[in-house]
Protein backbone atom coordinates (compact mmCIF):
# COMPACT_ATOMS: atom_id res chain seq x y z
CA UNK A 1 0.00 0.00 0.00
CA UNK A 2 1.21 3.52 -0.86
CA UNK A 3 0.34 6.45 1.25
CA UNK A 4 -0.43 9.71 -0.56
CA UNK A 5 0.53 13.18 0.34
CA UNK A 6 -2.15 16.69 0.44
CA UNK A 7 -0.53 17.51 -2.88
CA UNK A 8 -1.79 14.09 -4.76
CA UNK A 9 -5.51 14.79 -3.21
CA UNK A 10 -5.18 18.69 -4.66
CA UNK A 11 -4.32 17.90 -7.70
CA UNK A 12 -6.67 15.08 -7.77
CA UNK A 13 -9.85 16.85 -6.72
CA UNK A 14 -8.83 20.65 -8.15
CA UNK A 15 -7.41 19.31 -11.83
CA UNK A 16 -5.40 22.77 -12.03
CA UNK A 17 -2.34 21.58 -12.73
CA UNK A 18 -2.40 19.42 -16.29
CA UNK A 19 0.85 17.25 -15.48
CA UNK A 20 0.41 16.88 -11.94
CA UNK A 21 -3.50 15.96 -12.20
CA UNK A 22 -2.64 13.59 -15.28
CA UNK A 23 -0.15 11.93 -12.93
CA UNK A 24 -2.70 11.85 -9.61
CA UNK A 25 -5.33 10.52 -12.04
CA UNK A 26 -3.29 7.97 -12.64
CA UNK A 27 -2.23 7.09 -8.95
CA UNK A 28 -5.81 6.75 -8.18
CA UNK A 29 -6.83 5.06 -11.16
CA UNK A 30 -3.73 2.45 -11.02
CA UNK A 31 -2.73 1.87 -7.59
CA UNK A 32 -5.12 -1.22 -5.66
CA UNK A 33 -4.90 0.85 -2.51
CA UNK A 34 -3.95 4.16 -1.26
CA UNK A 35 -3.12 5.09 2.43
CA UNK A 36 -4.48 8.88 3.78
CA UNK A 37 -3.38 9.57 6.91
CA UNK A 38 -5.37 12.42 9.10
CA UNK A 39 -2.97 14.67 8.95
CA UNK A 40 -3.20 14.93 5.47
CA UNK A 41 -6.83 15.35 5.58
CA UNK A 42 -6.40 18.58 7.91
CA UNK A 43 -3.70 20.36 5.45
CA UNK A 44 -5.84 19.13 2.56
CA UNK A 45 -8.82 20.40 4.12
CA UNK A 46 -6.93 23.98 4.92
CA UNK A 47 -5.34 23.76 1.11
CA UNK A 48 -8.97 23.74 -0.03
CA UNK A 49 -10.69 26.52 3.29
CA UNK A 50 -8.31 29.10 3.20
CA UNK A 51 -5.61 28.73 0.25
CA UNK A 52 -5.97 31.53 -2.07
CA UNK A 53 -6.50 29.80 -4.93
CA UNK A 54 -9.25 27.63 -3.64
CA UNK A 55 -11.27 29.08 -0.68
CA UNK A 56 -14.27 26.56 -1.24
CA UNK A 57 -16.87 26.82 1.98
CA UNK A 58 -16.54 23.72 4.21
CA UNK A 59 -19.51 22.19 3.11
CA UNK A 60 -18.22 21.92 -0.43
CA UNK A 61 -14.91 20.32 1.04
CA UNK A 62 -17.25 17.63 3.35
CA UNK A 63 -18.28 16.85 -0.19
CA UNK A 64 -14.93 16.20 -1.34
CA UNK A 65 -14.18 13.68 2.07
CA UNK A 66 -17.36 12.05 1.21
CA UNK A 67 -16.39 11.56 -2.36
CA UNK A 68 -12.92 10.21 -1.24
CA UNK A 69 -13.97 7.97 1.45
CA UNK A 70 -16.33 6.18 -1.30
CA UNK A 71 -13.43 5.54 -3.78
CA UNK A 72 -12.85 1.86 -3.01
CA UNK A 73 -9.30 1.80 -3.45
CA UNK A 74 -8.95 4.62 -0.50
CA UNK A 75 -7.68 3.30 3.29
CA UNK A 76 -8.12 6.14 5.46
CA UNK A 77 -6.02 6.18 9.03
CA UNK A 78 -8.88 5.66 11.88
CA UNK A 79 -11.64 5.80 9.45
CA UNK A 80 -14.42 6.01 12.17
CA UNK A 81 -13.21 9.34 13.54
CA UNK A 82 -12.34 10.61 10.21
CA UNK A 83 -16.28 9.83 9.54
CA UNK A 84 -17.77 10.79 12.41
CA UNK A 85 -15.53 14.19 12.37
CA UNK A 86 -17.42 14.74 8.96
CA UNK A 87 -20.96 13.76 10.28
CA UNK A 88 -20.23 16.84 13.14
CA UNK A 89 -19.66 19.16 10.89
CA UNK A 90 -22.78 18.72 8.77
CA UNK A 91 -23.90 18.96 12.54
CA UNK A 92 -21.90 22.63 12.83
CA UNK A 93 -18.66 21.77 13.87
CA UNK A 94 -15.56 23.13 12.40
CA UNK A 95 -13.30 19.96 10.68
CA UNK A 96 -10.07 20.57 12.62
CA UNK A 97 -12.59 20.54 16.11
CA UNK A 98 -14.47 18.09 15.06
CA UNK A 99 -11.59 15.70 14.00
CA UNK A 100 -9.93 16.40 17.13
CA UNK A 101 -12.85 15.68 19.17
CA UNK A 102 -13.69 12.30 17.40
CA UNK A 103 -10.26 11.28 17.92
CA UNK A 104 -10.49 11.73 21.58
CA UNK A 105 -13.54 9.20 21.82
CA UNK A 106 -11.82 7.11 24.43
CA UNK A 107 -10.87 10.35 26.34
CA UNK A 108 -13.31 11.37 29.12
CA UNK A 109 -13.02 14.94 28.39
CA UNK A 110 -11.17 17.34 25.45
CA UNK A 111 -9.61 19.84 27.58
CA UNK A 112 -9.32 23.57 25.04
CA UNK A 113 -8.53 27.53 26.17
CA UNK A 114 -9.07 27.79 22.06
CA UNK A 115 -12.40 28.13 21.55
CA UNK A 116 -15.29 28.40 23.90
CA UNK A 117 -17.68 28.75 20.87
CA UNK A 118 -16.78 25.05 19.82
CA UNK A 119 -17.17 24.08 23.76
CA UNK A 120 -20.59 25.46 23.28
CA UNK A 121 -21.58 23.97 20.14
CA UNK A 122 -20.17 20.32 21.21
CA UNK A 123 -22.36 20.39 24.70
CA UNK A 124 -25.58 21.68 22.48
CA UNK A 125 -24.96 18.36 20.37
CA UNK A 126 -24.62 16.16 23.07
CA UNK A 127 -21.16 15.11 21.88
CA UNK A 128 -18.79 13.00 23.78
CA UNK A 129 -15.96 13.47 24.92
CA UNK A 130 -17.40 16.74 26.61
CA UNK A 131 -15.38 19.80 26.27
CA UNK A 132 -14.01 21.42 28.74
CA UNK A 133 -12.18 24.53 29.22
CA UNK A 134 -9.67 24.57 32.57
CA UNK A 135 -10.36 26.80 34.85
Amino acid sequence: MKSVDTNILVRYYAQDDPLQSSLALRVFSDEPDLFVTKTVLLEFFWVLTQADKFRFPPEQVMSVFEHLQGLPNIVIENELSFRTAVAWCHAGLEFPDALHLAASAACSAFLTFDDRKFSRRAQRLNLTPICEIPT
